[in-house]
């Protein structure tokens, strides 16, 4: 085996104001399968380093998500004369949208799951064969028994805190257990009507979870951000994650579904997960309307966020919860049952946001389907929010013009500050993405 230095680069994120909360968890993955292979391996983040310069690794990966499109193309741009360091694209955004990528400048574009033993073999086999751009597609497994834990030893230059219980300040790392899921919402990239992971989950094995944590404490951090799509759904699992986070001391947020909660055990359920360390989470709701959680395919009924809500409240855990305007089926009636749901059950926070549809969902590739139409669809740099700073959307229903849709949300956004409801920061919402977005860029 010939040795490779292979430098890992995740991109900016023009997108959100502060993007040193989380590091970029595929990345790290893939370094260590690298390393086990015999490599040896750089991580950088252009959001603080510079680009290194050709010739200083044999390979260059870059992982991008839907929305850093762009700076995937600076990269290339910046690295179009190069002759001895071969380019590498992987991530979520080629996941889903592998035309667009292919065309950049890249020597090889990976579009599924690039971690795999077998597929790091081939992408450094592959990157410097000197032919046309491969589109390589990764070697598929039904568990995750290769799994290696993520190499974390980047992962101090970035810092998140989250307030536990008792008000004190907990430094929080991020982390994956889980890949997939079961549900099939129509706007987001994962479960069985989208175009990343499959259609079942896949469970770490224990103990490579716990090396992470193991090692996620030898660092420094006293808390935990789990990014698996739904991490209470294995309730067994979910049991020895607690004992887990007892044994090192770790409170933990995830992201929650009120279905799988009230399906699993409701409050009691909750109760257990509390005492494993839960401190937060994350639901998404959608809409207050029944009928619109239902064209999407969404599964929950607003009647369970509001048994979650209450129960948080009770319990002490502090329940985000998120909330999409501009919908399939949207009206102005609908739209106000969400508003008044709202200021009704007042969540600790609460995120509204426009739909914007990523690329390889249904209701991108079928919008007819849905009840939507795209008007003026905006470049790539476009995130789930839009461009910092832009007021326009771009998706409309039968009923609502763009106008219509934007006009109640900024509306909204300006009533819930000052109810004092909204009070995400700019990398709190990052998490309304699909999870895996995140994987690329959390």
């Amino acid at each position: 085996m010939i040795h490779k230095s292979i430098a890992l680069v995740a991109p900016r994120s023009t997108f959100l104001a502060d993007a040193q909360t989380w590091p970029y968890l595929g990345l790290l993955y893939l370094g260590a399968q690298i390393e086990a292979q015999g490599h040896s391996v750089a991580y950088y983040d252009l959001e603080e380093d510079a680009i290194p310069e050709d010739g200083t690794h044999d390979q260059l990966w870059l992982s991008i998500t839907s929305p850093q499109l762009a700076e995937a193309r600076r990269v290339a741009l910046h690295a179009q004369e190069w002759t001895k360091t071969a380019l590498v694209l992987g991530g979520a955004g080629p996941w889903a949208n592998p035309e667009s990528c292919l065309s950049l400048g890249y020597d090889v574009v990976i579009s599924g799951e690039g971690d795999h033993p077998d597929t790091v073999a081939r992408i450094i086999a592959e990157a410097e064969r000197g032919r046309e751009p491969l589109h390589l597609r990764p070697t598929t497994s039904r568990t995750l028994d290769w799994v290696l834990p993520p190499l974390r030893r980047w992962t101090t230059r970035y810092k998140s805190l989250m307030p536990d219980r008792s008000g004190h300040l907990r430094r929080m790392s991020s982390l994956f257990t889980t890949r997939g899921c079961p549900l099939r919402c129509a706007f987001c990239e994962s479960g069985r009507e989208g175009v990343i992971w499959n259609a079942f989950t896949r469970f770490e094995p224990l103990h490579v979870v716990e090396t992470q944590i193991r090692e996620i404490s030898d660092l420094g951090f006293d808390g935990l951000a789990y990014y698996d799509d739904i991490l209470p759904l294995n309730k067994k699992r979910m049991h020895e994650l607690g004992e887990l986070h007892r044994k090192y001391d770790m409170v933990f947020r995830c992201f929650l579904r009120s279905d799988i909660l009230c399906k699993h055990g409701g409050k009691d359920y909750l109760q257990e997960m509390v005492d494993g360390g839960l401190i937060e989470v994350f639901v998404g709701v959608e809409s207050a309307d029944n009928q619109i959680k239902e064209n999407i395919t969404k599964g929950t009924t607003i009647e369970q966020d509001a048994f979650v809500l209450q129960w948080c409240k009770e319990l002490g855990v502090t329940c985000k919860m998120s909330f999409i305007l501009g919908l399939p089926g949207e009206t102005r009636e609908s739209m106000e049952r969400t508003r008044e749901w709202i200021l009704t059950n007042r969540p600790q926070r609460v995120q509204v946001d426009r739909l914007i549809p990523f690329p390889g969902t249904p209701l991108t590739d079928h919008p007819e389907k849905f009840d939507l139409k795209y008007d003026n669809t905006p470049d790539e740099e476009w995130f789930f929010r839009g461009r910092q700073g832009a007021g326009r959307s771009f998706v409309s229903t039968s009923s609502l013009s763009v106008e219509d849709i934007d006009e109640f949300w900024k509306s909204l956004e300006d009533e819930l500050g000052r109810e004092g409801l909204t009070t995400f920061s700019e990398s709190e919402k990052a998490e309304a993405s699909s999870l895996p977005q995140s994987y690329g860029n959390s």
